[in-house]
């Protein structure tokens, strides 16, 4: 099962906003951030790019939402 914080990260990046995915989970924007930046120090790496009140993932942001993709699909398939 995927940790929390990545399930933040992926209701993030599916969004492309964390105000939106703070109302989809039922938490506050200030915890989702701190999920994120969480998620940044632990890779070594900025998951998204912050343009304004835009956001954008970077490389790295794109490389850990396809790896998962990946491993929901793989979950899924356990839980099947």
């Amino acid at each position: 099962m995927l940790n929390y914080s990545h399930e933040v990260f992926f209701e993030v990046a599916r969004h492309l906003s964390f105000s939106r995915a703070a109302e989809v989970l039922f938490i506050s924007q200030p915890a989702i951030s701190k999920h994120i930046k969480a998620l940044e120090a632990f890779y070594k790496t900025t998951l998204f790019e912050r343009k304004g009140n835009a956001i954008q993932l970077t490389k790295g942001g794109q490389l850990l939402l396809n790896r998962l993709k990946e491993a929901r699909k793989i979950q899924d398939q356990l839980e099947f």
